[in-house]
């Protein structure tokens, strides 16, 4: 993990999340680079912690539905930006994962890992990106009554030209290629990845898909008996004219 030294940046009337060009670049190459979730810190800049610099991964079991860091990478990870001078609230404090579809509502998996593994941090923030580059952000405290807020995103683009001579982009490609091989394993997807509603448990009765509200998605699909006649209506919403 090697910073761009910070550019000066005037702050926002109203908080947002922002993300340095090459971290979004990065995100979004490891969110489209497979079929899973992937997750990883934010690293955020010294003047402004709302500002992400990077986005760094650690070794990682993944799923289409969950993240599963390990915990002796996290440790090095954090290790690491100690000896390189950052303080806590740099990296351990912005969690950013990918939907591997266009939905970036958190799950009930989500808002649990949220809450165990940050919740006792006084600030943490949750980031979700989708395929679509719809994102999600929440800032939540913990200090005092506590508290909750979704913030827009943005990208810095006008520091666009600093980072490209900074930096050759085909190596920065590169890295990312050997970063995901290196941290991204995956798993196959077990009953126990399913997303259920919060504070709902798999039991086995048959019930437990009621709380799920149709997808948007899906409504518009029909189906029909796969052999034998019916009396129901048919598939087919638009069947021809009768002769």
């Amino acid at each position: 993990m090697k910073l761009l030294p910070s550019i000066p940046r005037s702050n926002p009337e109203s908080p947002c999340l922002t993300f340095a060009p090459l971290a979004w670049l990065k995100i979004q190459f490891f969110c489209h680079a497979g079929d899973t979730e992937i997750g990883g810190f934010g690293i955020s800049s010294e003047q402004n912690l709302l500002y992400i610099e990077d986005f760094v991964t650690v070794r990682q079991r993944v799923t289409p539905f969950t993240v599963q860091f390990d915990d002796e990478a996290v440790a090095d990870f954090f290790d690491q930006c100690v000896d390189q001078g950052l303080r806590p609230e740099q990296f351990s404090r912005i969690w950013c994962h990918t939907h591997p579809g266009a939905s970036v509502t958190p799950s009930s998996i989500d808002e649990a890992t949220f809450a165990r593994c940050f919740g006792c941090c006084d600030w943490s923030l949750m980031f979700i990106l989708g395929r679509t580059a719809r994102t999600y952000a929440r800032l939540a405290f913990a200090a005092g009554p506590g508290g909750q807020i979704a913030l827009p995103t943005h990208v810095d683009w006008s520091v666009w030209p600093e980072f490209t001579k900074a930096t050759l982009i085909d190596h920065e490609l590169e890295g990312w290629r050997k970063e995901h091989a290196a941290n991204i394993h995956i798993r196959p997807a077990s009953l126990g990845d399913l997303v259920l509603p919060i504070g709902q448990a798999a039991t086995g009765e048959a019930e437990w898909w009621d709380g799920f509200p149709w997808h948007p998605e899906l409504d518009a699909i029909t189906y029909k008996p796969t052999n034998g006649d019916s009396s129901r209506e048919p598939a087919d919403r638009n069947p021809a004219p009768r002769a």
